[in-house]
Parts: C-alpha cells; sequence; structure tokens
C-alpha cells in the first residue's frame, strides 16, 4: 500500500504543479530574472499570409481590415490563400485581384489542408518576416507594427499577438475567457523569463529562416513552426500591444473540439520531436514540461488519483479526499446535465476542467488510432 500512496500523492503533485504552483513559480522567475529583449521599428520585408477555407461571412471584412493595417516603415504585402472553399470566399476574393499592389490572391481549387495552403503563400512570399493570421481575426490598425518591433533583436525568432475573444449571440459563462487570461498570463511570463513554448495561431510572425514545409499531415502547423524557435537557440517573445479580435460563439462543445485537436496534434509533435534538427535548452524543457506535457497528460493523473485513492478508502484521511473527489466530480455533472447552473462558478469550473481534461483524453486516443483529421475543420461562430 506504500508504493500506492507514493503513486496517488505524485499524481496529485502533477495536477498541482502544471494548473497552480507553475504559473505562479514562472511568473516569479520572470520578475526575479526578466530577460528583456530590444525593440525598434522594423525595417525589412514582411509577408501576412492569410489562409482560408469556407470563410465567406468574414473574408471580405478580413481583407478590408488588412488593408488598413499599418506596417510602419518597412516593405509590406498581403498574401489571401483559398484552400479549396466551396462556398463564396474565392468570387469575394476574385473582386480583389487587381486591387492593391501590396495583396496577392492565390486560388487553390482542390483543398489540401492549412499546411498545404502555408506553404504555397510563403513559397510566394518576399518577406524576411512572416505574420500568420486566422481569417476571422481582424487586427487592430498599430498591431503590426508592435508585433515586428521585437524583431530588432536578433535573439528573438517568433513573436505572439493578443487575440481577444469578443462573444457573439447566447453564451455560457465566460469560462474560455478566464482560461485565455490564465494562459496568456502564463505566456506572458514565460516570455519575460526566458522564450514562450508554442504560440497563439491566430496572430503571430515568424523570421522566414525558422519556416520549414509543413508536412501535410501535419495537425498544428502553427505549434510546429514556432517550436522550430527555441529548437535553433532562438525565443519566442509576447507583444502584449499586438492586439486582435477573433468573434466567436462561445461554448463547451467548440471548446472540446478545439482541445481535442490540440492535444492529438500535441502528442503527434512529441512522437516525432527527437527527429528534429536542433535541441531546445534545459529552461525551455522546464517550461515544455511544466506548461504542455503535463496537461496533455492531466487526464490520466485524475484517472489514477481516482482508483489509488479507492484503494486507500479505508485508511485514515483518505475518506476525506475520496468525499473532495466525488464532490467535484457531481458538481462537474450537475453543470453538464443542468446548463444553468453553469453561470454559478463553483459548478462551471469544475464542470470546464473536466471538459477540458476529457477532450485531452480524447484527443490522445484520436492520435494513438489516427482518428484525428489534419484538415481543419470550422467551429461555429
Amino acid at each position: 500500500m506504500i508504493m500506492v500512496e507514493w503513486f496517488l500523492w505524485i499524481c496529485i503533485w502533477l495536477l498541482v504543479w502544471t494548473y497552480a504552483i507553475y504559473p505562479v513559480f514562472i511568473w516569479l522567475l520572470s520578475l526575479i530574472y526578466p530577460s528583456i529583449w530590444k525593440e525598434k521599428a522594423f525595417t525589412g520585408k514582411v509577408s501576412m499570409i492569410v489562409a482560408a477555407y469556407n470563410e465567406e461571412d468574414v473574408i471580405r471584412e478580413k481583407i478590408e481590415n488588412s488593408l488598413k493595417l499599418n506596417f510602419g516603415i518597412c516593405q509590406s504585402e498581403i498574401i489571401f490563400i483559398s484552400d479549396g472553399s466551396t462556398d463564396a470566399t474565392e468570387m469575394i476574393l476574385n473582386e480583389y485581384q487587381q486591387y492593391s499592389n501590396n495583396m496577392k490572391i492565390i486560388i487553390q481549387h482542390l483543398r489540401g489542408g492549412k499546411s498545404q495552403a502555408l506553404n504555397i503563400g510563403v513559397e510566394k512570399a518576399k518577406g524576411d518576416i512572416l505574420i500568420f493570421s486566422d481569417a476571422n481575426v481582424m487586427i487592430n490598425e498599430d498591431a503590426c507594427k508592435a508585433l515586428l518591433k521585437p524583431f530588432y533583436d536578433k535573439k528573438v525568432g517568433a513573436v505572439c499577438g493578443k487575440v481577444l475573444v469578443k462573444a457573439r449571440g447566447k453564451q455560457e459563462v465566460a469560462g474560455e475567457s478566464l482560461y485565455m487570461k490564465y494562459e496568456g498570463w502564463v505566456q506572458r511570463s514565460e516570455a519575460k523569463f526566458v522564450s514562450m513554448v508554442g504560440i497563439d495561431g491566430a496572430l503571430f510572425a515568424l523570421r522566414r529562416e525558422f519556416f520549414t514545409p509543413l508536412n501535410p499531415g501535419i495537425i498544428l502547423d502553427d505549434f510546429t513552426l514556432s517550436m522550430n524557435v527555441p529548437l535553433a537557440g532562438s525565443r519566442i517573445v509576447y507583444a502584449k500591444d499586438a492586439l486582435a479580435m477573433e468573434e466567436v460563439m462561445p461554448s463547451v462543445k467548440n471548446e472540446f473540439k478545439r482541445k481535442v485537436r490540440i492535444v492529438a496534434g500535441g502528442y503527434q509533435y512529441l512522437a516525432g520531436f527527437f527527429n528534429r534538427n536542433g535541441s531546445i535548452g534545459v529552461l525551455v524543457w522546464f517550461e515544455f514540461i511544466s506548461h504542455k506535457i503535463l496537461k496533455w497528460a492531466a487526464p490520466f493523473a485524475m484517472i489514477f488519483i481516482f482508483f489509488t485513492n479507492l484503494l486507500l478508502i479505508n485508511i485514515a484521511g483518505y475518506k476525506l479526499l475520496f468525499a473532495a473527489q466525488v464532490i467535484f466530480y457531481l458538481l462537474a455533472l450537475s453543470g453538464h446535465i443542468f446548463i444553468r447552473l453553469r453561470k454559478v462558478y463553483i459548478v462551471y469550473v469544475p464542470y470546464y476542467f473536466c471538459v477540458v481534461n476529457l477532450a485531452a483524453l480524447v484527443g490522445c486516443a484520436r492520435y494513438f488510432n489516427k482518428g484525428q483529421k489534419s484538415l481543419w475543420v470550422k467551429v461555429d461562430r
């Protein structure tokens, strides 16, 4: 039973570490040992690339938004690629074919996936810096200028923008936005300390030298591209003034799908990690394990905690721990059954936590049974 107890408390520690202690610890490290990057107006060439699939609802607004962007004193171009769209996306893009000398429209009639679309876009791009943005993300006028400034520091290989979520329609408690604030806090701390691990794919910039052609089977193109940076000994930083807005229809169902894809892609990345060129430093490894790998493994820790606790139920003290778990999962279940209860945070937090970790479990299964498609699928907006 001693081994069982050790196993139980190790699993508890791993959960508490990744969700509670690590965020505070990395924040403290960023305050005590900050590594501030240099910033100055970017003067080279930049290409912004937008891959779109069936984006008729937003593509015109995205084009108009992109044409108003202030890139500063650098040379800029904007590239739109339609990846086999079957709605009016191609027709709308074609209306802008001759609209601006700084804009290129590429139409791919056969759908090849986002990875192929990005490969084509980069092949046509002239920029030393590549900005990637999702079609439904509207960027503030001066955001790109802010996104480019950290590249004055030669140690900076990628820069992540700050994408805010604008709720649309009937919404649940803003659990997703709270989680995004929590994630943003951790990411800013990591960037200030040594480097972020991964980025927000909705808006980020990358030195061209770190772009490697993406395999069509890649699930997480943004994570794969961003991790090329620490593998090469450079850093990913956070530009808090590079603001953009993404309009979404917030729902746990959409968050579940997104998390499943992220975790499946994470396992895919890990499977080929040691075959990649380069190596990440000890500090980045520390961040990668604490922030990413342990979170992907969290549902297994939750399962082990529950059943090992059950084995120890007759030992003093473990009844209380088991009761606490039962109450936690009953609150989560009540949030699933009674939607109105999700407005109460004591219900919503357990519910959201369980949904996210169930999605991580499904994502793991999807990777190992090869059930996760690399082609991106839109969620409701």
